[in-house]
């Protein structure tokens, strides 16, 4: 509870149990009315019950708020990441909640995505740049990751052009205009690296991590994000770690990116031509 509004019903309970000693006061100096009294004596024994509840609520609410900052929030898993979903509002709610001076890390992994995710997507995006301007967030780095195999052969990607469009090798175009804005914005950095797990991992700063949880389709072509794992320290500090074990190694392999390209506005046929953006 709120301390102002603990200290103003503590003062409420106070002001009741002594007007009623006033009265009973008043009343034993005009004359002596035994059923006064009893009633006054009864609203004094309610009113004083009623502040011991109060107290003990309070004291109960304390110590479960003890036990959770040694405890610590335990792992959860939030289904359905589109806007709407208990994925997709727990991602936005954690970079609300997001400590200031906080860093926040994003290693996207790239494949298919709905427009639904996509939407939520969307408002993650604007959520952060507003933590960004805010000065809530210190720093925010977004590294995209393909599968190994597709940028090893991929040149361009490795010289830190990232294309938009579709198939292998390429991100979406709300993806894209993301990363555009990034790169003009001061305290944000964006690369590309090869995948260590088929998973987007986000950090938000020291004590929180979450993880996308993803279905493959029974002709295994596409790839859908069931819901999001959350990890929080404490008491999941060896998990996080791990999680920043592959951070680490992902940088290791990364290539910064100083260019995103879209697709030429063509009629043509060949419109797999790009125009630098």
């Amino acid at each position: 509870m709120n301390p102002l509004r603990r200290e103003l019903l503590n003062g409420l309970l106070v002001l009741v149990v002594a007007s009623l000693l006033s009265v009973a006061f008043s009343a034993f100096q005009v004359s002596f009315n035994p059923l006064l009294w009893v009633l006054i004596l009864f609203a004094i024994v309610i009113a004083v019950a009623g502040y011991i509840v109060f107290e003990f609520v309070l004291s109960a609410e304390r110590r479960e708020t003890e036990w959770l900052k040694r405890i610590g929030t335990p792992a959860r898993f939030e289904v359905g990441p589109h806007l709407g979903g208990r994925g997709g509002l727990a991602l936005q709610d954690a970079v609300k909640a997001m400590t200031p001076g906080s860093d926040y890390t994003v290693l996207t992994y790239v494949g298919p995505t709905n427009p639904l995710e996509v939407k939520a997507r969307d408002v993650t995006f604007a959520l952060l740049m507003e933590q960004l301007r805010r000065g809530v967030i210190r720093e925010y780095k977004r590294i995209i990751c393909f599968d190994p195999d597709l940028l090893a052969k991929d040149q361009e990607l490795r010289s830190g052009v990232l294309r938009v469009g579709e198939g292998p090798g390429y991100v979406d175009k709300s993806m894209g205009e993301h990363c555009r804005l990034m790169m003009t914005v001061k305290g944000c950095s964006l690369f590309v690296a090869p995948a260590l797990v088929q998973s987007t991992i986000i950090l938000y700063g020291s004590e929180k991590t979450a993880k996308t949880v993803e279905t493959i389709a029974e002709d295994r072509t596409s790839r859908t994000i069931a819901g999001v794992l959350f990890f929080c320290e404490p008491p999941n500090g060896e998990i996080i770690e791990q999680f920043r074990h592959i951070e680490r190694e992902t940088e290791r392999r990364m290539f910064a990116v100083h260019n995103v390209l879209t697709p030429a506005p063509t009629a043509s046929s060949d419109g797999a031509r790009l125009k630098e953006s």
